[in-house]
């Protein structure tokens, strides 16, 4: 396969158009046509067809622009590379969900830093799906997510620690530092965390495997810090990383909700890509501090 005219297909696909992806790339539109044909010719099977004044991409359209996709990442990630190389300056790009970006990595990430002075880390917040995504595209070296369900295939997922939840509500709440049964939460207004956070994915595991009712829904809200500060504010329950609440706690503007029979903890994991055999650096410093702690 040709990989210029992999790289003209791909920038089509991105922008959804042929005009535009011709006009960035400096050609005419009708050598773009050109090209996307001679591609649908070679790997024998249709990639776009015509939406209006722009194109859509068929289902082998849409793989081969994932994969093209990662392609010229990882192009990009070589010459990055090579640069640093040059400069003989080290980069760590990391993609980190929001539990592991403010509540584990900053004292490693400070500490690596202090023993490796000359080089540069980027950290960057997102989801799980857009951390995998980003390891995926060879956008960062690796990953750290906090989740119960092993998502992509041509990832590598590494449990590093166990992560306790706790149920939180405001220290006048019903159920405050209360032992109740999983049922008696049902009755009250729980915050919910929006769809795809691991948060609510480990909710609803915990209520389904009691066949249990999920609880009231009081409101939805994006981000963990977001639903804490509401029950601060005096309204519902929420389920929170420990890590989170137990400052907090200590000063007495949250109290928990004790659960019988109900350890709950998940799970914080590296994500990698299966194609990179050698562990980085900063796993292995990473790992060597959690041993320690």
């Amino acid at each position: 396969m040709n990989l210029h005219t992999l790289r003209i297909f791909t920038n089509v696909a991105k922008l959804g158009s042929i005009t535009e992806a011709a006009n960035l790339l400096h050609i005419s539109q009708p050598a773009v046509t050109a090209q996307i044909r001679k591609l649908e010719r070679e790997i024998g099977v249709k990639l776009i067809t015509g939406k209006g004044r722009g194109i859509e991409l068929t289902s082998e359209g849409e793989f081969l622009y994932e994969q093209g996709l990662r392609l010229f990442q990882l192009e990009e990630q070589i010459d990055e590379k090579f640069k640093t190389f040059l400069e003989k300056k080290e980069k760590v790009k990391i993609a980190s969900s929001y539990i592991s970006t403010n509540y584990i990595l900053p004292p490693i990430i400070a500490g690596y830093k202090l023993e490796h002075p000359d080089v540069d880390v980027y950290v960057s917040l997102g989801n799980v799906q857009s951390v995998e995504r980003r390891v995926l595209n060879y956008e960062v070296d690796f990953g750290f997510v906090v989740q119960s369900k092993i998502g992509h295939e041509d990832l590598h997922f590494e449990k590093i620690a166990d992560l306790p939840f706790w149920f939180v509500v405001h220290p006048t709440h019903p159920l405050a530092n209360k032992e109740v049964s999983i049922f008696e939460l049902c009755e009250h207004d729980f915050i919910y965390r929006e769809k795809g956070s691991s948060t609510l994915d480990l909710l609803e595991a915990i209520f389904y495997t009691h066949n249990c009712p999920l609880p009231k829904f009081g409101l939805q809200i994006e981000g963990v810090l977001e639903s804490i500060k509401v029950v601060e504010a005096g309204y519902g329950m929420a389920l929170a990383p420990a890590c989170s609440v137990k400052e907090t706690l200590a000063q007495g503007r949250l109290a928990r909700v004790f659960v019988k029979q109900a350890e709950i903890n998940q799970s914080l994991f590296i994500c990698t890509r299966k194609a990179d055999e050698n562990e980085h650096p900063f796993i292995y410093y990473l790992k060597s501090k959690l041993i320690e702690s």
